[in-house]
C-alpha cells in the first residue's frame, strides 16, 4: 500500500464541553481540489487539506452534495472539522 492510500479524509466530531473526539466519519472519494473554495483553503499552501478545517452550518448543504454525508448536525453541542488522518 502507498503512501496517499494510507491518508484519508475525515469528519471529526468533538464533544463542545470536554473537548473529546465522539465520533470519525470518513469522506469516501475526497477529492481536495473540490473543496478548496467552500473551506477557504489555499490550494497552493495546503493542495491535499492536511490542515484542520471547521465545518459550520454554511458547510453542511455542500457536504450533503459532494460527500453524501447525512449526519444530524448540532452545533450547539458539538464541534465538526475536516481533517486528514492516516489508516492503519
Amino acid at each position: 500500500m502507498n503512501k496517499s492510500e494510507l491518508l484519508v479524509h475525515v469528519i471529526t466530531v468533538i464533544d463542545g464541553q470536554t473537548e473529546s473526539l465522539v465520533n470519525l466519519l470518513e469522506l469516501k472519494g475526497f477529492v481536495a481540489s473540490d473543496y478548496h473554495q467552500q473551506f477557504d483553503v489555499d490550494p497552493i499552501a495546503d493542495p491535499d487539506m492536511l490542515d484542520r478545517y471547521s465545518i459550520g452550518p454554511d458547510d453542511v448543504a455542500f457536504l450533503v452534495r459532494h460527500a453524501g454525508v447525512q449526519v444530524n448536525f448540532d452545533f450547539e453541542r458539538f464541534a465538526y472539522f475536516i481533517e486528514a488522518a492516516q489508516r492503519d
